[in-house]
């Protein structure tokens, strides 16, 4: 095998990250809060007994049936491997609370219209568990779709209907606007982060994948051809005579040099290649499912890119120097990155002793020899 084919990886859509990211965190920071949803549908039964003494036990009924099930959804999402139904199962919750206070309301012969103000406290606590403004709506929509037949089963009055009908009705519409808050604030928070993460990994003058960026990456191309059995080559790139270019032209003339070699090297690399700014006027280039043939070959195409481009503010061109080493079999992919680093540095050095503008190749069999 020569060159891997050519991939072209479609850029992450920024509504489905944010919306990962949203259920990540929800996942993290609500794993254990059935507990809180429990304790506060039971502590309303102090409230029940307070203002309906001979009937309070019936509402207590219907408050421990909500209460157990709050907490069986709980335990289970706490089972191994069972974390990631946690957002949906927050909203059973919420429903599960709503027309648990609704029920427990109606059993009272006092205190209805109290009970109902708390079944609408207990809504605005929506936005806290929805990943953006369209899960809220489908949440609120669940509310409203399982209260209606309850109000029906209940034979609550005309009066009371109509109430319970608008304190939802303004708890959802205060949970709307409170979510959408929520929502905007999350939003600008994840933008935020992403853009920390994109400086974190990105060379700030080329635009390339930093150091550690490209480290991670070339890990994560190792770990890949261990599972497929495919070589992994690198291509160690060094300008040659850079610092005549930065003593006679100045340092401006050499950073622009370096973001012209940079978006040549991008060109001639192929789209499943990682490049990435080594440091200085080194590239480093990672190649997956590439063979030591397939390697020189790309390095070659590399060098021949630079000899022949012209740059602005130089009165000559210049060349580039590269090392290239494939390893065929990966044994461990974090020992085999530093071997595989080690010996195109060691072709590199040899490029450059033996005249620059050239490639010196040569392959590693695997990462335990």
């Amino acid at each position: 095998m020569s060159e891997a084919p050519r991939i072209s990886q479609p850029a992450p859509d920024p509504d489905d990250a944010f919306r990962d990211s949203r259920t990540k965190a929800l996942i993290s920071v609500n794993l254990n809060t059935f507990w809180s949803s429990a304790i506060i549908l039971m502590s309303f039964s102090m409230w029940d007994a307070f203002v309906d003494p001979a009937h309070w036990r019936a509402a207590f009924t219907t408050r421990i049936i909500g209460t157990l099930i709050v907490i069986a959804t709980g335990v289970f999402q706490k089972l191994p491997g069972r974390s990631h139904w946690m957002p949906r199962l927050a909203k059973v919750r919420l429903v599960i609370a709503v027309v648990t206070s609704l029920g427990a309301a109606a059993a009272l012969h006092d205190g209805y219209g109290f009970g109902v103000a708390g079944l609408a406290v207990i809504i605005l606590t929506g936005p806290y568990i929805a990943i953006d403004s369209r899960d809220l709506a489908v949440t609120n929509l669940a509310i409203v779709a399982a209260l209606v037949p309850v109000m029906f089963a209940e034979s609550l009055s005309r009066f009371d209907m109509i109430g319970t009908s608008v304190f939802v009705l303004l708890a959802i519409a205060v949970s709307t606007l409170l979510g959408r808050i929520l929502e905007t604030s999350n939003q600008r928070a994840f933008a935020l982060d992403v853009e920390l993460q994109r400086e974190a990994r990105t060379d700030a003058l080329t635009g390339l994948s930093n150091r550690r960026a490209i480290q991670e990456r070339g890990r994560v191309e190792l770990k890949r051809a261990r599972r497929s059995g495919a070589p992994v080559s690198l291509l160690l790139c060094d300008l040659d005579h850079f610092k005549h270019i930065n003593d006679r032209h100045g340092h401006e003339a050499g950073d622009l040099a370096l973001i012209k070699v940079a978006a040549v090297l991008g060109d001639a690399l192929r789209e499943s290649d990682a490049l990435g700014r080594w440091g200085g006027e080194e590239f480093i280039a990672v190649l997956p499912a590439t063979d030591a043939a397939g390697a020189a070959d790309v390095a070659e195409r590399v060098r021949h890119a630079i000899e022949h481009t012209t740059f602005d503010g130089l009165g000559e061109g210049t060349t580039i120097s590269v090392g290239v080493t494939t390893m065929m079999v990966i044994e461990e992919p974090i020992s085999a990155w530093d071997l595989l680093v080690k010996t195109a540095d060691q072709h590199l050095y040899r490029a450059k002793a033996e005249g620059r503008n050239r490639v010196v190749s040569g392959s590693h069999p695997s990462s335990n020899t």
